[in-house]
């Protein structure tokens, strides 16, 4: 019988806290849902209320508002109906006016959308809004825009049951019943606040940690890549996930779109702080590479000019052949520009063909010879070809060809070697729609070039700091031309450098067929 009496007990006890549990609910949402009817039944009876009285306020010809007299009208009106507050506010939200001790009001500025919501008519009720008095309660409300010459310059916000409302209504309900169901209510209030905040602090943590790395990123002017608490290095940081959460899918998913995007903004503005410089630069470069030929030719011609009677007639020719070779080089020099200017402006077009490249080697080789002995440079050429032919503008290809051998030749010290070469690598045959790939390269022994100079040797105006006598060596857009008629054909133009070894560059090109 005891264990009888023991099961019931527990079953009673359980289901006596169930049903306080569920009546305490009912009685919640009862006492919600009624005051929800009754929050709508009031605005409803109240929702023209701020039109009425919005022609009442007192606004000077300028129109601005005349703050003592609607404070004076304020107070007889809620004089007279006591359940209301009444307040101008502008068009953002601001409070203009009112008759309130400055230390009631908690918000100077409210949620304006709910004004704007309730006069463009017809709002969904009970609508809610900001109560000045307080900053966390939400009020109804009865709302009337304020027109002046036909321009709207704020609303009329009239709290529905403020203040004196409340401390009466409230003085009523806290009976002795109220009482305990109110506490039991708190209770619940409370733990459910708990856990919601626990849940909340579990839930925002990879997000806060997120916001945390986001500020210090653009407090740094975004060059310096975020480092998730300095708890790790700005390798780390790119790859770093969020600790594991509820919400980690998404959460982690967000972090590193961040962390990359950091990065590549970090390494774009390195770059455009690179070009900028490598750009003024070029400004100073040009400028005295060009200035430097018109000075010489200048000098000739008014030497000659003054001197044109005394000087016989092979010095009249040296200065004449000398202001024309500056005239040529000049004329080298604005070339370049204009056809950078074109190949960046997409205004080169292809006149492709099948050739044997070859052929075209033989040929630059025999031009090339000349300028490579005045050096003392042994110009070599390795060709594997097995009369193998490209399809390409033979103008465009050996045009980079020579301006790469020229450019190997200029770096490479005398006795040294600059070696053009050129063999086909066969490709899996298994592959689909395979074809051999034909390298071509240009190495040299000369100087090389530094491991920081590499990632911009392609750049229009750049120049290698260790360059010799840079201001007399172009205007730095010879690898800028060569990547881009190589671009033309869809090709990737690739170097390899050694500081004080050499340097080889090198492309790869599709072998058409046999000739």
């Amino acid at each position: 019988m005891k264990i009888t009496h023991s099961l019931y007990r527990r079953i009673s006890i359980v289901l006596l806290a169930v049903f306080l549990i569920m009546a305490g609910l009912l009685a919640w949402l009862f006492e919600q849902s009624s005051r929800s009817i009754q929050d709508e039944t009031s605005q409803r009876l109240h929702l023209k209320l701020a039109e009425h009285i919005v022609h009442d306020l007192s606004i000077d010809e300028d129109g601005s508002f005349n703050k003592e007299s609607i404070k004076k009208a304020f107070h007889m009106m809620m004089v007279l109906g006591p359940s209301i507050e009444l307040y101008v506010v502008d068009t953002q939200g601001k409070l203009l006016a009112y008759d309130a001790p400055e230390e009631k009001i908690k918000l100077h500025h409210i949620n304006i959308e709910p004004i704007r919501q309730f006069t463009r008519g017809e709002p969904e009720l009970p609508l809610l809004g900001d109560d000045p008095r307080s900053s966390t309660r939400m009020k109804i409300f009865s709302a009337a825009s304020i027109q002046h010459k036909d321009k709207m310059i704020g609303y009329l916000y009239v709290i529905i049951g403020g203040e004196n409302y409340d401390s009466i209504s409230t003085a009523l309900q806290l009976s002795k019943a109220w009482q305990i169901g109110l506490f039991g209510m708190g209770a619940a209030l409370l733990f459910l606040l708990a856990a919601s905040l626990l849940l909340f602090y579990a839930l925002t943590k990879p997000l806060r940690v997120l916001t945390l790395e986001i500020t210090a990123f653009e407090k740094s002017g975004f060059k310096q890549l975020p480092t998730g608490n300095k708890r790790h290095n700005s390798h780390t940081s790119i790859s770093h996930k969020p600790e594991r959460s509820i919400n980690s899918s998404e959460v982690s998913q967000l972090s590193s779109s961040f962390h990359h995007m950091a990065q590549q903004i970090v390494v774009l503005l390195e770059r455009l702080e690179k070009l900028d410089k490598v750009r003024k630069e070029f400004l100073a470069y040009v400028s005295h590479d060009l200035r430097t030929p018109l000075t010489g030719t200048t000098a000739y011609l008014e030497t000659l000019a003054l001197k044109f009677d005394s000087l016989d007639d092979a010095e009249k020719l040296d200065f004449i052949a000398k202001s024309q070779a500056n005239c040529l080089r000049l004329d080298s020099m604005i070339n370049e520009l204009f056809e950078l200017a074109r190949l960046d402006n997409n205004q080169v077009s292809l006149n492709s063909q099948s050739f044997s490249i070859e052929d075209s080697l033989s040929d630059l080789y025999a031009s090339l010879e000349g300028i490579a002995q005045k050096k003392h440079i042994q110009l070599n050429v390795q060709c594997d070809l097995e009369n193998s032919s490209v399809n390409g503008d033979i103008a465009k290809l050996e045009r980079v060809i020579q301006n790469l051998v020229e450019n190997a030749i200029h770096y490479t010290p005398e006795n040294g070697t600059v070696t053009i070469s050129a063999n086909v690598t066969p490709v899996d045959s298994t592959l689909t729609n395979a074809v051999d790939s034909l390298r071509i390269a240009i190495s040299d022994t000369g100087q090389g070039i530094s491991e920081i100079d590499l990632p911009y040797i392609f750049e229009p105006y750049y120049r290698s700091k260790n360059a010799l006598e840079p201001y007399q060596k172009g205007t730095g857009l010879g690898l800028a031309i060569c990547q881009r008629l190589l671009t033309l054909h869809d090709i990737q133009l690739n170097v390899d450098s050694t500081l004080n070894t050499g340097t080889c560059f090198y492309f790869d090109i599709a072998v058409e067929a046999d000739i």
